[in-house]
C-alpha cells in the first residue's frame, strides 16, 4: 500500500475519536446550559461515563484511539488555557492584589502541599516522597468553571483576578516542583542538596518568566507593524505554544513562560498595538480554543482512568479531597484573612469564594498521567492516578455545583440589569473604537473631507 494512504488509514480512527469528543463537548454544552449547571461539571460526568463504557467493553471496537497522555495535556491542551487566562488578567488589578496573589500562590501552595502530604502519609502509610508527590499533584487549582460563573453572575473583576491570578502562578510553581521531585525519585537523592534544589527551582521560574516576557515583547513589536487581524491572531497562537516549547527545551518552566507571554499580549499588545477588529478577533478565537482544549481534557479523562479503580479507592479519594480542601481553607483564611483585615480592600465574604473556588482540574490530571512512565512508581501509579481522578471529580461535582449558590448566598453577584448595562457598554465601546479607526483610515485615504472629521469624531465619542 502507498505509505501516504497507509498513514491516512491509520489516522482515521484517531480523527473519528476527536470528532466524537468534539460532538460530545457540544452536546454537553447544550445540556449544561439547559440544566444551568457549570459546563466543566458536565464534562466530568461525560468523561466518567465514557471511561466506564470503554473499560466495560461496551464502546464499539475502534473507539478509544485518542489517548490522554501527559504530553497531550501539557504540550497541546494546557498552553491555550493558561494563555487565555493570562491574556484576560489586567495588570492594574494584578498590581492592586499582587501581594495577596503572590503570597497565596507561593506560601499558600507550599502550605497546602505540606498539610496534604502529612495527611496522605498518615492515611496510606506510603513513603514520604510518594506522599509528597501526591500532595504536589492535587494542590494546583483550575478556576475555569468558576471564572465562567463569575462572568455569568457579574462578579467584580477584582475577585476574578485574585482567583485566576493565583491559579496561573501556582500551576507554574507546582509543575516545577513536580519535575524536580520526579527527577529526584528516578535518579536518587544522593548528592542533591537543598540549596541545589532551591536554585534549580528559582532558575526554572526565572528563565521561564524571562522567555515569556521577551517573546511577548517581540510579538507586540511585530503586531504594531502589521495591520492584519488574522496574522495578529496567528502570532498569538504561535506565541502561546512557542514560548512553552522554548522554555521546556531550555529546561525552564513552560507554564510560567506562557503566563507571562499572555500577560504581555493581553495588557500591552492588545491595548496599544492592535486594531479593534484584531482585539475582537483575538478574544473570540482564544475563547473557542480554550473551550475546545478544556472540553477535550475533561471528556478524555475517561479514556485514561478506569472508573472501577476510582470506586475501589473511593474512601482514600474522599479523605485526600477533604485534606486538600481543609488545607486550602486554612491557608486562605490565614493569608487572605490577614490581607483583608489590614487593607480592607474587599469584603470578608470574598474569603469563602477564594477558598471554595479552588477547584482541581486539568493540571493534576496531566501530572498524574506522567507518573505512568516512571520506573520507580510503576506498581503504584494506577492507584495514584485513580485517586487524583477521583479528587478532580469530587472537586468539580461538589465545589463546582455549589459556587453559584454560595455567591448568591453571600450577595456577591451583580444585579442582572447591571450586568446587561455593562455588556452593552462593552459592545458600544468596541463599536465606537472601530468606527474611529475607520474614520482615521478614510481621512488618510482622502475619502472624507478633513473639515467633517472633528464633528463626526465628536458625535462618535458622545454615543
Amino acid at each position: 500500500m502507498n505509505p501516504s494512504l497507509l498513514l491516512a488509514a491509520q489516522s482515521l480512527p484517531l480523527l473519528d475519536d476527536l470528532l466524537l469528543l468534539l460532538l460530545g463537548a457540544m452536546l454537553v454544552a447544550l445540556v449544561t446550559r439547559r440544566l444551568r449547571i457549570p459546563y466543566t461539571v458536565g464534562l466530568v460526568v461525560a468523561g466518567t461515563a465514557i471511561g466506564f463504557l470503554r473499560h466495560q467493553g461496551i464502546l464499539p471496537s475502534g473507539a478509544g484511539h485518542f489517548e490522554l497522555t501527559e504530553d497531550v495535556i501539557l504540550l497541546i491542551l494546557l498552553p491555550p488555557l493558561l494563555f487565555d487566562g493570562a491574556m484576560n488578567t489586567p495588570f492594574a488589578k494584578l498590581r492592586e492584589n499582587g501581594a495577596l496573589i503572590g503570597t497565596m500562590a507561593i506560601l499558600g501552595t507550599f502550605g497546602c502541599i505540606l498539610i496534604t502530604t502529612a495527611a496522605i502519609r498518615s492515611l496510606t502509610g506510603w513513603d514520604w516522597d510518594v506522599s509528597l508527590l501526591l500532595g504536589v499533584i492535587v494542590s494546583p487549582t483550575d478556576p475555569v468553571s468558576v471564572i465562567a460563573i463569575f462572568r455569568e453572575q457579574g462578579v467584580e473583576k477584582r475577585l476574578s483576578t485574585i482567583v485566576e491570578g493565583e491559579s496561573l502562578f501556582n500551576d507554574g510553581l507546582v509543575v516545577v516542583m513536580y519535575i524536580l521531585l520526579m527527577r529526584g525519585m528516578e535518579q536518587g537523592w544522593d548528592g542533591i542538596t537543598a540549596s541545589e534544589g532551591v536554585l534549580t527551582f528559582l532558575r526554572m521560574i526565572g528563565v521561564g518568566a524571562f522567555i515569556g516576557l521577551s517573546l511577548g515583547a517581540l510579538v507586540n513589536w511585530l503586531i504594531e507593524r502589521i495591520n492584519e487581524h488574522l496574522v495578529e491572531v496567528l502570532f498569538s497562537i504561535l506565541l502561546a505554544y512557542g514560548s512553552y516549547q522554548l522554555a521546556e527545551h531550555l529546561e525552564a518552566s513552560g507554564v510560567i513562560a506562557v503566563v507571562f507571554a499572555g500577560l504581555m499580549v493581553g495588557n500591552i499588545g492588545r491595548r496599544s498595538s492592535m486594531s479593534a477588529t484584531a482585539i475582537l478577533s483575538l478574544g473570540l478565537t482564544w475563547e473557542v480554543i480554550a473551550f475546545v482544549a478544556n472540553s477535550l481534557a475533561f471528556i478524555a479523562l475517561g479514556f485514561a482512568v478506569d472508573p472501577m479503580l476510582v470506586v475501589e479507592n473511593f474512601p482514600t479519594v474522599v479523605l485526600v479531597w477533604l485534606a486538600s480542601t481543609a488545607a486550602r481553607a486554612l491557608m486562605t483564611y490565614a493569608i487572605a484573612g490577614a490581607d483583608q483585615a489590614i487593607r480592607g480592600a474587599y469584603p470578608r465574604s470574598w474569603l469563602h469564594i477564594i477558598h471554595w473556588g479552588g477547584l482541581k482540574g486539568t493540571v493534576p490530571v496531566a501530572l498524574a498521567l506522567g507518573i505512568a512512565e516512571s520506573t520507580t512508581l510503576f506498581e503504584i501509579a494506577p492507584r495514584i492516578q485513580a485517586i487524583v481522578a477521583g479528587v478532580v471529580m469530587l472537586s468539580m461535582l461538589i465545589q463546582g455545583t455549589t459556587v453559584k449558590p454560595l455567591l448568591r448566598r453571600l450577595n456577591i453577584v451583580r444585579p442582572r440589569e447591571a450586568r446587561r448595562r455593562w455588556e452593552r457598554h462593552q459592545a458600544r465601546s468596541i463599536a465606537v473604537e472601530t468606527a474611529l479607526e475607520e474614520l482615521a483610515d478614510a481621512v488618510s485615504s482622502t475619502e472624507i473631507a478633513p473639515d467633517r472629521v472633528a464633528s463626526l469624531r465628536e458625535r462618535l465619542l458622545t454615543i
